[in-house]
């Protein structure tokens, strides 16, 4: 039997960091985006990228905003704060050769993996994102408690939890090819 990995999805948490980050920087690079397993994080095997349930616990974002270099540093920091803040759905966070978790109380310590995450930035969730897509609040991004707006729609809301688009719920668009992605390469293998 086949498995279909249009049931693969990434975690709530996920999608709403996502969602977030695209609606601050809407004309970012998405060259290096990604949360589905490749090649490497299978041949891993321990990775975040690797669908659990049928959900994926980890997002990473192309480090080219289109805005100051800096600005990803700053990013970065303030989703670190968030963490540090108590925002128990995320895990950890890597980039630059550096990585933050629970461990030092979200001091970042040297990142000694093969990739050191310079090109892109990694953030893995803990099981609590998996349903909890609300907002994230990062620092300086909401006054008086409200987000601020941009054009003509209000931004910052929630993911529903009755998404149906592929975007934003993340789901795959599977071509059925073994080697489009890890469901179909391991479906390959049974």
């Amino acid at each position: 039997m086949r498995l279909r990995c249009c049931l693969a999805k990434l975690c709530k948490a996920g999608q709403q960091l996502r969602e977030q980050i695209d609606d601050e920087f809407p004309d970012r690079s998405r060259k290096s985006d990604g949360w589905i397993a490749d090649a490497r994080h299978i041949a891993k095997g321990n990775s975040d990228h690797i669908p659990r349930d049928g959900i994926v616990r980890a997002l990473d974002i192309d480090s080219d905003l289109n805005a100051h270099p800096e600005e990803v540093f700053a990013l970065v920091e303030k989703i670190r704060k968030t963490a540090k803040r108590g925002d128990k759905r995320i895990k950890y966070i890597i980039h630059n050769k550096r990585i933050a978790s629970p461990i030092l109380n979200w001091k970042w310590r040297k990142y000694r993996g093969s990739n050191p995450h310079i090109s892109h930035f990694h953030i893995s969730f803990t099981t609590l994102g998996d349903d909890n897509g609300k907002w994230f609040d990062l620092e300086g991004e909401r006054k008086n408690g409200k987000r601020l707006k941009k054009s003509s729609r209000e931004l910052g809301e929630s993911l529903s939890g009755s998404s149906s688009s592929d975007l934003s719920s993340g789901r795959l668009r599977c071509t059925g090819n073994s080697q489009c992605c890890y469901c179909c390469r391991i479906a390959e293998h049974n």
